[in-house]
């Protein structure tokens, strides 16, 4: 398969030789990432750049970003979604149980040694049931990522899955993203969403794409799908995940996870169990 999905606890990994470009969109995880086959264009608040091989990136949980191959025909992406426990654990295990509150310290990191071992350690997830070795495999890359390149200090954790550790935009965009978590299943609507928050629809649409990259409504989307892939992971029926998070309909949420996944809601669910 072209793309597909490994879970594991505390992360999701993905494998991808396709050619299918990554638009706009936010994780509520860390992202680890790196391209075994060639250069990897990407986007991140408004400046882009090339990640070569043998370079590693890292994204906070709530960056917009976007992403595609350089050469179709030769990539490989090889994506780690980490939980932001699965890294405050690691972080607290490597101080001896002290402050667990960490970020990495640079979004490009140039380790050609921790890059092969993520390298591998990929392959391992699509070429191997789990076992010990594979948990050893985790353990150690992870941490060797921490120790290598994590420590920097933060003044607190995000209170949102889709907000970055480094965020300091607006609080009224803040106030609006709390305001789509709470409101998932509601339609919402700009003018009554501005109104509430103090400001006019254009000058709240400028805000989001100012700190987020995104309108509302686009932003709102990528919340929405994060919680329909969430769900799909606990084994929902789809057309109940469709509603709760805001679909209008079963049909309305495939062709919006497939165009922000590369697979249909049902593909994902089956790699899920």
């Amino acid at each position: 398969m072209a793309i597909a999905y490994k879970h594991y606890p505390g992360m999701e990994v993905l494998s991808c030789t396709d050619a299918f470009a990554f638009k706009p969109h936010i994780h509520d995880r860390y992202v680890v990432w790196l391209n075994t086959g060639c250069g990897e264009h990407y986007s991140l608040k408004g400046e882009t750049d090339i990640l070569q091989p043998g370079t590693i990136s890292i994204f906070e949980p709530g960056l917009v970003h976007a992403n595609h191959p350089c050469a179709a025909d030769k990539r490989h992406l090889c994506s780690f979604y980490v939980e932001p426990f699965f890294f405050e654990d690691l972080a607290m295990q490597c101080s001896d149980g002290g402050s667990a509150a960490f970020g990495f310290e640079r979004k490009t990191v140039k380790d050609r040694e921790l890059w092969a071992c993520l390298a591998r350690l990929h392959q391992s997830f699509f070429s191997e049931s789990r076992n010990t070795d594979l948990d050893s495999g985790v353990v150690e890359t992870f941490t060797s990522l921490v120790l290598r390149h994590g420590g920097a200090r933060l003044k607190e954790l995000p209170g949102k899955g889709c907000r970055s550790f480094s965020d300091t935009c607006d609080s009224r965009v803040n106030q609006a993203i709390d305001y789509f978590h709470a409101n998932l299943d509601q339609e919402i609507r700009l003018k009554a969403l501005a109104e509430n928050l103090g400001c006019t629809q254009f000058h709240l649409i400028r805000l989001f794409r100012t700190h987020k990259g995104l309108s509302p409504h686009a932003f709102l989307l990528q919340i929405r799908l994060e919680h329909a892939r969430k769900s799909l992971g606990k084994g929902l029926p789809i057309s109940r995940i469709s509603a709760a998070a805001g679909f209008s309909d079963q049909s309305h949420l495939t062709r919006a996870f497939k165009a922000r996944y590369g697979i249909t809601p049902r593909a994902y669910q089956k790699a899920c169990s």
